[in-house]
């Protein structure tokens, strides 16, 4: 695994990637406000059949943010990513919660794109006001006990022995406020759109109405997730699942192998390695 820069418009895109590209990549599309060292536990699985590529988008880890950061901006740097490093591929895609928007929006339109695999999705949902204000919280909290509850919910009662360690509970709890101003800064507009909710459904509804290479893994225990809410569009358009209740929405913080297995066994076949 090596880190690597590529410029992408007026952005610096760091991203990691296996020293050597083979014909079957994955590329590892990380979440809200997350960074590509969420791969890591991919990258560490020796019998995995594909190779990784997996990209900081901007304002974080260590990419630029040069332009403000909404949905579709995120899903014009994958496109971009995909046509600068990853033509003639064959291309899957494994997204956390937001990387989820960038994955199905160019699907819908590459067809080297073969399969999603999204690890807690973010779904449509409709949510009354309540949720949307706790949700908001953990998004972009205010100050170190908000932001130690946005980390303790991405937990549930059976993986969250990491964050209930006093030596991580402090230092949470000792992030300097320059942190806040910087995430609102940099967030507040993609949180808005997480919030508001319309361009979700737009992404999921004009990629299902040709497409149905997506699946995901879900929980009934993941807070972010809001199994409730998210079931409904789940069943609206037939999305095949694999729940992994042992976890909340930090679900490769425990259950990489899982992934990782469904994941090599799926390729496996498609691709025709027997």
């Amino acid at each position: 695994m090596i880190r690597k820069l590529i410029q992408i418009g007026s952005e610096t895109i760091s991203y990691l990637s296996d020293e050597n590209l083979g014909k079957v990549v994955v590329l590892f599309l990380h979440g809200f406000g997350d960074e590509a060292t969420r791969a890591k536990t991919l990258f560490k699985n020796e019998n995995r059949i594909y190779s990784i590529i997996a990209p900081d988008m901007p304002g974080c880890g260590n990419s630029t943010h040069n332009k403000p950061i909404t949905m579709e901006y995120y899903s014009l740097i994958v496109k971009q990513f995909i046509e600068k490093l990853l033509q003639n591929k064959h291309l899957y895609i494994v997204t956390h919660s937001l990387g989820s928007i960038a994955a199905l929006s160019n699907a819908t339109t590459n067809p080297n794109i073969i399969q999603i695999f999204s690890v807690a999705p973010l779904m449509p949902r409709d949510q009354d006001d309540a949720t949307k204000k706790q949700t908001l919280k953990w998004l972009l909290p205010n100050n170190p006990q908000e932001l130690y509850d946005s980390q303790f919910n991405l937990f549930c009662d059976e993986d969250n022995s990491y964050i209930l360690q006093e030596s991580v509970k402090n230092k949470i709890l000792n992030t300097d406020e320059s942190f806040f101003k910087h995430r609102h800064s940099v967030f507040k507009t993609l949180t808005n759109e997480i919030l508001q909710g319309t361009y979700v459904k737009n992404v999921y509804e004009n990629y299902f109405k040709t497409k149905r290479d997506f699946m995901a893994f879900i929980s009934q225990k993941d807070k972010y997730f809001d199994y409730k809410a998210s079931k409904k569009y789940v069943d609206l358009y037939n999305i095949s699942t694999a729940e992994i209740n042992d976890s909340g929405h930090a679900m490769l913080y425990k259950n990489t192998q899982k992934i990782h297995k469904y994941i090599n066994n799926f390729i496996f076949k498609k691709e025709g390695f027997y």
